[in-house]
């Protein structure tokens, strides 16, 4: 498996079936061979535009006018693609925003397959304290044009994923799946299958979190702190979302903490002369002394999180 298009989506508001835009990059024989992006307007009953979003990506009401809706879009995809797998960064958030899409149209979600590059990214360079696009790329020498532009970071997610294929030695991306232990995202049938990692002993649910949660989701097993605040969120919500997913939340940074998360901080909230929060100094130390956490940002909290409660 050789041939694979990465794809990214950008999204109107918080509802993940509102899709505003799209990146495509298709690559063969390891190199890029074409590259496709569009507006997109959103299905009818999510496309308005919040405040949050196009703050992020910049675009608007105006920039869709005219564009394709999505059964338009969904056809262009899926020929674009043919039938070769997809490959996005945190993929769960942007095949979710392609299945969500479907749904709000009544359409059927395509038989697809899919893997991740944020999942291969951290088997593939796990020394690296947070894997978000913009950081991975920095550290892997991968130009980013703008970040949140869904044509560039496709192109991003695409040169990662290159960049993970070149390091094992490959072009197969199935090759480079089975090496490190990552099974293949799937819908068929309209039925879901995540990209995971399925290498690590079996997680189990946090003992004080929801026993049924989905143990495929991204937060299932973890232990998860918080530092700053989230926009639109108090800390207790948050603790409580990720409980149903079957994590826990923990007051400060430890050993056993897998994730923390950065939310907003103001410049009075830190300690004279210090750049970030005693948190993240203490998850910097935990990994430099090898520790297996990682930092991400509020906003890759989000897109986790709509993810996995899709």
């Amino acid at each position: 498996m050789t041939g694979w298009v990465a794809i990214d989506f950008e999204t109107a508001n918080s509802l993940r079936g509102s899709p505003c835009s799209v990146g495509l990059v298709k690559v063969k024989g390891g190199q890029v061979a074409e590259e496709w992006s569009s507006f997109i307007k959103p299905p009818d009953g999510h496309d308005h535009f919040d405040a949050v979003n196009v703050g992020i990506h910049g675009i608007t009401a105006d920039h869709v006018r005219g564009a394709p809706g999505w059964p338009d879009a969904l056809e262009r995809i899926v020929q674009f693609a043919g039938g070769a797998p997809l490959v996005a960064h945190n993929a769960a958030f942007d095949i979710g925003v392609l299945a969500a899409a479907c749904r709000a149209c009544g359409l059927p979600v395509p038989d697809l397959r899919f893997a991740c590059t944020l999942v291969v990214a951290r088997r593939a360079w796990n020394g690296l304290l947070s894997y978000k696009l913009p950081v991975l790329a920095g550290a892997l020498g991968i130009e980013l044009a703008r970040h949140h532009d869904a044509g560039a970071d496709a192109r991003a997610a695409a040169e990662v994923m290159l960049a993970a294929l070149r390091r094992q030695g490959t072009d197969s991306l199935d090759r480079l799946l089975a090496v490190h232990k990552v099974r293949m995202g799937s819908y068929r049938g309209g039925v879901r299958q995540g990209c995971v990692y399925r290498g690590g002993a079996p997680r189990a649910p946090s003992p004080d979190a929801d026993p049924d949660a989905d143990p495929d989701n991204p937060f299932y097993g973890l232990t998860v702190c918080f530092t700053g605040s989230l926009p639109g969120m108090t800390r207790a919500e948050a603790a409580k979302r990720i409980a149903a997913l079957g994590a826990r939340t923990a007051c400060d940074v430890t050993g056993s903490v897998h994730l923390l998360v950065l939310g907003g901080v103001k410049p009075h909230q830190l300690a004279p002369g210090a750049t970030r929060t005693g948190k993240h100094a203490k998850a910097q130390k935990l990994r430099d002394a090898g520790h297996d956490i990682t930092v991400i940002d509020h906003e890759e909290f989000l897109e986790l999180l709509a993810a996995a409660e899709g």
